[in-house]
């Protein structure tokens, strides 16, 4: 099932743990936004992105020693990295300085020798446009 022009269900769904994770109509609903006003808009702009983790059922996030409130849980938000040669730091200058792309929260993560960038909805009642930078130990603001 096509979300958007380059990203499918199934990719938004990926898992390596086995386990079920199968989104439900609301969270299919948050993906198709979460990939037709948020990804598709940077995969445009930067090329290919590949998705590390988007929807996750609570077991998988469980596994993923993600926090109870995550917004992967409904379908909100997304981990990807860039695949072309653009490097991750000036994709995720270009999301949160130049795209005007709507987000809730948009971070620069890097933990255990990884990088990636989590990007989530925006949200009723609670800030957006927030960036953050995570460096395995704590979250900091992104200087803009």
């Amino acid at each position: 099932v096509n979300l958007s022009a380059n990203f499918t269900l199934e990719e938004m769904c990926v898992t390596l743990t086995g386990l079920p994770n199968a989104p439900d109509d609301t969270a299919k609903q948050n993906l198709l936004y979460l990939c037709q006003y948020v990804l598709q808009p940077i995969r445009n702009e930067v090329g290919a992105l590949l998705v590390s983790s988007g929807f996750r059922s609570p077991e998988v996030n469980i596994l993923a020693k993600s926090r109870p409130s995550s917004q992967h849980l409904d379908g909100e938000a997304a981990d990807f990295i860039p695949l072309g040669d653009l490097p991750i730091d000036n994709v995720f200058r270009w999301i949160v300085k130049v795209s005007g792309i709507p987000f809730g929260q948009c971070i620069r993560e890097s933990k255990d020798g990884k990088d990636w960038i989590h990007i989530r909805l925006p949200r009723l009642d609670k800030p957006n446009q927030q960036a953050l930078v995570y460096d395995g130990k704590e979250y900091k603001p992104y200087a803009r």
